[in-house]
């Protein structure tokens, strides 16, 4: 049996790529004692359904508490193709979303009685140090009940917009 030593360079990169996995989120290390916002830990596991948007099957989250809907798909790298996010609130508002903690752009659909209403298509996030102030708003513009975020493109690649259908399963209507 044969040991290769480590050397000194070796151990460096070694350590430096276990710190830079460590810190790849931006937050402090445990070993520097810096405690951790929110939105760097680990996001646990949510509800899924299957939804369809005209013909177009989709994969959502569910974002039905206010937490989950506060932090949405913020600090993520993207969404995997065929997926998204759907926010659920308990009766139609008016809603009104912003880019705060993205990374990547988005559509953001508006649903009401069973179709798309509008959307805000291929918004992207503000760049990073942004106040919340000067941060965009996007407004429903009229009283929806769901919304969908997806990949930025989606409904253009798909054809899709105001008065399109949308099949949400009736148990989702009721998870709040």
């Amino acid at each position: 049996m044969s040991l290769v030593r480590p050397t000194r360079r070796g151990l460096a990169a070694l350590t430096l790529a276990g710190l830079a996995m460590l810190r790849r989120d931006g937050g402090e290390t445990a070993a520097q004692g810096g405690a951790r916002a929110p939105w760097q830990t680990q996001v646990e596991p949510m509800e899924t359904a299957e939804i369809t948007v005209g013909d177009q099957p989709l994969t959502v989250e569910l974002a039905t508490a206010p937490e989950t809907r506060a932090r949405g798909l913020g600090y993520r790298q993207g969404l995997a193709p065929g997926t998204g996010m759907l926010f659920v609130f308990p009766e139609s508002s008016e809603r009104g979303f912003w880019m705060k903690g993205m990374r990547f752009c988005l559509d953001i659909i508006w649903i009401n009685d069973g179709v798309i209403v509008g959307a805000a298509e291929s918004v992207c996030p503000e760049p990073r140090g942004t106040e919340d102030a000067d941060r965009q708003s996007y407004p429903s513009g009229a009283p929806v009940q769901f919304v969908l975020e997806v990949p930025a493109g989606w409904l253009a690649e798909h054809d899709l917009g105001p008065g399109t259908p949308v099949g949400i399963p009736d148990w989702v209507t009721t998870a709040n």
